[in-house]
């Protein structure tokens, strides 16, 4: 996180929300709704068949979390059989505005 200290204070909430033992997740729904409720920002997510093949982790989707609005990303897979949570990249807006471009057909 010391690469982006000015991000601090929120990538610590996203961490305080999402690094819990027994953490599981049903739907996106309620990636969103948790995320929501804890931040105000928002989280999307795309489907692993629009992604290329540098972005793909087996069957897993892609979730990508705004960090102070829409300042920074976190972009991530989430396996909700077991609450695993994979970090791909953190990125600030124009980082992730390149990426998307790049790996989602």
């Amino acid at each position: 996180m010391q690469k982006y200290s000015q991000w601090h204070a929120a990538l610590s909430l996203w961490l305080t929300t999402f690094d819990k033992p027994g953490l599981r997740f049903e739907s996106f729904e309620q990636t969103r709704n948790l995320w929501s409720a804890t931040s105000g920002w928002n989280v999307d997510r795309v489907p692993r068949s629009k992604l290329r093949e540098s972005s793909r982790k087996g069957p897993l989707d892609i979730y990508i979390f705004d960090i102070k609005k829409n300042e920074c990303r976190i972009i991530c897979w989430i396996n909700t059989m077991n609450g695993t949570i994979y970090i791909k990249n953190i990125l600030p807006h124009a980082g992730y505005d390149k990426w998307c471009k790049s790996e989602v057909e």
